[in-house]
């Protein structure tokens, strides 16, 4: 298979120095990649800031905003069977991003606006096409929620058309090991206990080529 990964934390600049990002680290991104690798898939990963180093083999893609991200993702999908969403893009962008570093004054007090940024999973579920004469693309989704996790992973998956979702807490920002929720579109879900990074992203990998091998 031919998979399209995506890690890390977009940054969305307020001013050319300072930025809005997240807690993410990138590690389930880069594992998926590694894990891939490993079963004997090409990847293509496309990374925002990371302290990580890429998997050896992958094809390498660096970007920093949403926006980048998102035309990145754009020219790489029609080539992939998989695209999996692990990345934690920004959702809102600084709508009027100063083109100067803003200066502080003692008196003057900042007001932020902000705007969505684009939403690159709905478009992926919304633009997938067939890659071979009889399978269609697989497209997966990262969905991090602190209340209500499975009621809303699943209104996420229906919402984006997605073939699967995997859902998990804020506990799993920047950590080594998390528990995983995994809904595929075709069965109920799938809990894994707590687990390094790296061995939840092969249970992952394998349930992808399980519903590849059923297109």
């Amino acid at each position: 298979m031919r998979f399209l990964i995506t890690a890390g934390g977009t940054r969305e600049y307020i001013d050319p120095v300072r930025f809005i990002s997240n807690a993410s680290s990138g590690r389930m991104g880069y594992a998926l990649a590694a894990a891939a690798l490993k079963a004997g898939h090409e990847v293509t990963l496309i990374s925002a800031p990371t302290a990580l180093k890429p998997p050896a083999g992958a094809t390498f893609v660096t970007v920093e905003s949403a926006a980048e991200m998102f035309k990145a993702v754009k020219e790489h999908f029609a080539r992939c069977d998989c695209l999996i969403m692990a990345a934690a893009v920004a959702d809102f962008t600084p709508a009027r991003p100063s083109k100067t570093k803003i200066k502080k004054d003692g008196g003057l007090k900042l007001t932020l606006q902000l705007k969505p940024t684009p939403d690159i999973l709905r478009w992926a579920g919304r633009q997938r096409r067939v890659c071979t004469a009889h399978r269609s693309k697989i497209v997966v989704g990262f969905a991090l929620e602190d209340r209500n996790l499975r009621a809303n992973a699943e209104r996420k998956m229906r919402d984006k058309r997605l073939d699967m979702i995997v859902a998990n807490t804020p506990a799993a920002l920047n950590a080594t090991t998390s528990v995983l929720h995994i809904k595929p579109i075709d069965s109920d879900w799938i809990e894994i206990s707590e687990l390094h990074k790296t061995a939840s992203s092969r249970r992952i990998i394998r349930e992808i080529e399980r519903l590849f091998r059923q297109r």
